[in-house]
């Protein structure tokens, strides 16, 4: 297997424990259980034998022969394992991903082809390609935001109008159809088979050791009594600070509670606390809110955790090695938090480290939050079909069958994979990933909103180390909203050929 992801500490992905995926909609969350349902206990041993009935669920499609015909597939190049493995070779995730792929290629008989690109270039090949007329790809699997921001080139089919696709299904993200529908359309989908999606969905980790030596409360209960919010993260973090290499300093030589680099991990923040770029509103339309008072409070709060005091070392993104040096500043044993991605432990330094480590969720806002949310980082995976595939019959079925089998075979392995600490089950994070991956957010805003959408600008301003959302919204807003009123009208009008 390749781990380019591990080599850049790439934020990665998810697991549910119940026949329900990351989709379902009757998933239960930690604030919805009761004490008997918490981590560790038995309706969580019950959870994880549920991952094994998957493969008794039926996906309806029948038994149909192709007669031998080739399926392309464009993927972006990074997640290139997750979805083509030439042969078995022992690796028990690759093994996964080629049984998956031989299993519907022998049902349905046809024959996959795969072609990787650099997702810039993925983008304007596949432009290139519809423009042309040509049926070369049956199915694109490309970046998130790099596939939104092409939306208006009328490149991909409507998903609600794709024979066999079934959005109700437990492959499918139920936000495909509460976040990134708009008038009946949507052109780019997450399911299973997109296991970037899972891969990259942001958390918390905390060090065990640490935790117990600072004599913490339990930070699962905590999170089951929904009494996780980002006043006690703060608490928490500012009790840990320890001044390690004495030179008076601040610095990532330090024991921090807190750590992360400002990139995407400050973003998520903004999702994590309740906020949406496009809202989806009660009529079926979409209304951009994200300036406001409650807004604006949150943009003083990251900052104030971030960089006030010594409560967390924030690295900025200019410094070199930024990624790599705070996933080793954590797995060093030098910060009791960190935010990264549950695909985070499922990375080779991670498991392969010392560090005893669980998965939380961020933080909610306050406890008055209904339920804690997460978002996916932006370069996750995404799905759509090419506007000029000449049978959509066959290319439905085929999608599906990959959603549903990623669902039976991939996506419970890799739940192993990223459960694993010190190379035994963390049976306590259970609940807690399957809570997460229930509570993903898809924002139409994020997906659609191009490069210049706000879903940015909490990095941005972390990175200039100010808080002032005010003026930078007064600066940015007026470009943004119109880009946002182009994508609206395309949704509106767009009408199958």
């Amino acid at each position: 297997m390749n781990h380019h992801l591990t080599a850049t500490f790439l934020l990665t992905a998810l697991l549910t424990a119940s026949l329900i995926s990351c989709g379902g909609d009757s998933v239960q969350t930690a604030t919805d259980t009761d004490a008997d349902t918490t981590a560790g206990t038995a309706p969580v041993t019950e959870a994880l034998d549920a991952l094994d009935q998957r493969m008794l669920v039926d996906d309806g499609l029948g038994d149909q022969d192709f007669g031998g015909r080739e399926f392309h597939i464009l993927g972006v190049d990074y997640f290139e394992d997750f979805y083509h493995i030439e042969e078995e070779n022992g690796d028990i995730m690759d093994d996964t991903v080629f049984r998956r792929n031989s299993t519907v290629m022998e049902r349905f008989n046809v024959k996959f082809l795969y072609e990787f690109m650099e997702y810039s270039k993925q983008v304007s090949h596949m432009k290139s390609s519809v423009l042309a007329g040509d049926d070369a790809y049956q199915l694109y699997a490309g970046h998130v935001v790099a596939s939104g921001a092409v939306t208006n080139d009328a490149m991909f089919l409507n998903w609600h109008e794709v024979p066999h696709i079934d959005f109700s299904r437990p492959w499918w993200s139920k936000s495909t159809v509460e976040d990134l529908t708009y008038d009946g359309k949507a052109f780019l989908a997450v399911g299973d088979y997109a296991l970037g999606a899972l891969a990259q969905t942001y958390c918390v980790l905390f060090n065990k050791q640490i935790a117990s030596d600072y004599d913490i409360p339990n930070l699962y209960d905590i999170v089951n009594e929904g009494k996780w919010t980002v006043d006690r993260m703060t608490e928490l973090s500012r009790e840990v600070y320890r001044d390690l290499n004495g030179d008076g300093v601040s610095d990532i030589d330090d024991l921090h509670g807190l750590t992360l680099f400002a990139g995407s991990p400050v973003n998520a923040f903004l999702w994590a606390f309740g906020e949406k770029i496009a809202k989806p509103q009660a009529d079926g339309t979409i209304a951009l809110d994200y300036y406001n008072n409650r807004v604006v409070d949150i943009y003083q709060k990251i900052y104030d955790l971030l960089l006030v005091g010594n409560t967390s070392y924030t690295q900025m993104m200019n410094e070199p090695d930024f990624a790599v040096a705070i996933g080793k500043k954590f797995i060093d044993g030098k910060a009791l938090f960190t935010v990264g991605s549950i695909g985070t432990a499922a990375s080779e330094d991670y498991r392969n480290s010392e560090t005893d480590f669980g998965i939380i969720p961020m933080p909610k806002w306050d406890e008055a939050q209904e339920s804690y949310h997460t978002m996916v980082d932006g370069s996750h995976d995404v799905l759509g079909i090419p506007m000029t595939v000449n049978d959509p019959d066959m290319v439905g079925t085929v999608v599906e069958a990959l959603n549903a089998e990623s669902y039976k075979r991939t996506v419970p392995v890799y739940y192993d994979i990223v459960l694993k600490t010190k190379g035994s089950r963390d049976e306590e994070s259970v609940a807690i990933i399957d809570m997460l991956c229930a509570n993903r957010i898809f924002d139409f805003g994020y997906v659609y909103g191009g490069w210049n959408s706000p879903c940015f600008w909490p990095q941005t301003l972390i990175n200039k180390k100010s808080a002032d959302i005010s003026s930078h919204y007064e600066k940015n807003h007026k470009s943004f909203d119109k880009y946002m009123d182009k994508i609206l009208t395309f949704f509106a009008e767009f009408e199958a050929e």
